[in-house]
Order: C-alpha cells, then structure tokens, then sequence
C-alpha cells in the first residue's frame, strides 16, 4: 500500500494545574490545539474510514497521515472534540470502557490517577501499600524490576514508575481495585460522583458517533487482555454489547488496556475476529505502513510525536 499511517493517542486533555501533585500527565487543551494544528499542517488528517482501509490493506492514503485516537472515554476527550476537532472537520477514534457506563463503578486505572494526583506522593505510597492483602505488599524490588519500571514508565521518578510497573502488571486487577476503593471510601468519594466527573455518558457518545467519530471497544473493566485468561471473551462480550445497545451498532475497532506487547493476548487476530473487529490497536510505537496486521496496530502517545512525527 502506498502512503502512511501515525497514529497519535490521548488520554487527559485537562490543565495540569487542576490537581496538586503530577499523578496525572495531561496535555493541556491549549497544547492539545496546538499539536493538532501542527500535524494537520504537515500531514493529511486520515478519517476512520480511509484509516481503516489503509489498514486493511484496501485503499492506498495520499501520502504520510495522521490519525487521531482517545483511550478510555473521559468527559475531557469529548470537550475536545466538540472544541477543537469538530470545527476543523477532523474525525478521531474514542475507545470507550463499559464498567462506568454499566456499574457506575469507576475503573481502578482512574482511582489510581486520582488519588496520586490528590495525594502526596510517598503518603500514597505508604496509603496504598497498607491497603493491599498481605500476600500482594511490596517487599523489596530487585534491580531488574526497577530497571523494566523504568524502561516502561520513561516519564515517571523511579518509586513511582516502580508503583506503576506492580499496579498495572504485577498485580491483580481486582487486588488494585479493592485497594483503590477502600482509599476512595476514606476519602468519602462515591462511586457515582466519580463517574459523572470523569466518563462520557452513552449520550456524549451518541453525538460523537453522529460527528463522524469512530467509537470502538476498550474492554469492561480496562484489565489487560492478556491477563483475563477464560474471562477475556466475557469482558470484552459486554463491552460489546453496552456499546452497541448505546450506538446502534457494533464497534469494529478495539484499543488494548496498557497496549504494550505484555498486555496483548497470544492470539490477538482470533479475539478480534471472534468479538467483530476489523482493527486492533496497540502502544507498539512506530509509523504503520506496508503490510500491517489489522489487529495489531501501532500507535503512538502524545508526548512521542516530537520524536515521531
């Protein structure tokens, strides 16, 4: 195929100034503005559709393109839309979790970027270690742990790449969420408030959807596809299915929790094609272009564009 394909991933589009501690790395709306006026200034901005059939293998791009993607379904990602991509006709992907939508229970993810965002960092440290079942507490790290929390968390001071590392991949899913609500509950935070705060509700994802926007799965409980085992088809059946109960359609693109090569399952072609997805994107970095495989799709953070871009 000729042409190519960045796509560029975002998660908090919020003034870093709102919280007081860095537990969360937004990128600022004005920054967000900024950033897409450069790539469009040098790129042609892909739709969905010709994104996709790039993918496929159907349809050449007219030269180097950008796309632009969103994990997770924030309030924020659809402000930013309706301000800044709408008004310059440019379509994106918005990869949408069903927990919040369905249980009204915020993911675990969220209350981690919460409560470090909110909460002095060794005070958290100490806060979220004494909440955890004895079997799951730290102990002493070895230097290779600490050497992949870094090379996976570039971004992060040492103990806190090392929290993320054990958050998000060493430990149970539920272990982090037990933790994190009983940390939320001292903090006489409810689940509800949290949600209406932070989530998109099925109508903010029905004015996407009728805007051009592609709407595609992230799974129901935003663990890693790769440690859900038996339980990955159900999660993701009912991220599926809240969607396509909101929509009207099925989505046909599914966004990796974590994204990394460690969160994608084994057979990631035969889950997409088992749930219906024509495109399966990951945070392996780099430019798609020649043959890709649809279900494993690269993609790049905000703060990478500098370098790849």
């Amino acid at each position: 195929m000729n042409g190519k394909l960045l796509i560029v991933t975002y998660h908090y589009v919020r003034d870093p100034k709102a919280t007081r501690y860095p537990g969360i790395h937004p990128i600022t709306p004005a920054a967000f503005a900024a950033q897409v006026d450069d790539l469009r200034s040098r790129y042609h901005m892909a739709t969905p559709e010709e994104a996709e059939s790039f993918l496929l293998g159907q349809q050449d791009l007219p030269g180097a393109s950008v796309f632009l993607a969103f994990d997770d379904g924030l309030v924020d990602q659809g402000e930013a839309a309706r301000m800044v991509l709408d008004p310059l006709g440019i379509r994106a992907a918005f990869f949408v979790t069903s927990r919040p939508l369905l249980e009204r229970t915020p993911l675990a993810v969220h209350k981690v970027h919460w409560l470090r965002a909110h909460t002095e960092p060794t005070q958290f440290r100490q806060e979220f270690e004494a909440a955890l079942p004895a079997e799951w507490k730290t102990g002493n790290a070895d230097a290779a742990a600490r050497a992949e929390a870094a090379r996976q968390y570039p971004y992060d001071a040492p103990e806190d790449a090392l929290l993320k590392s054990r958050i998000n991949g060493a430990l149970p899913n539920e272990v982090v969420d037990a933790a994190t609500a009983a940390l939320l509950r001292a903090r006489a935070i409810s689940d509800a408030a949290f949600c209406d705060q932070l989530y998109m509700n099925a109508g903010d994802l029905r004015a996407l959807a009728a805007n051009g926007h592609c709407i595609g799965a992230h799974g129901h409980s935003h663990a890693a596809f790769s440690r859900l085992g038996a339980a990955l088809d159900a999660d993701l059946g009912r991220n599926v299915r809240c969607l396509t109960d909101a929509l009207g359609t099925p989505p046909t693109w599914v966004s990796y929790p974590y994204g990394r090569r460690w969160a994608i399952p084994a057979d990631a072609a035969g889950m997409c094609r088992r749930h219906g997805f024509r495109i399966g994107v990951t945070l392996n970095l780099g430019w798609n272009e020649g043959a890709v495989d649809p279900a494993l799709v690269k993609r790049i953070n905000t703060n990478e564009v500098a370098k790849l871009a």
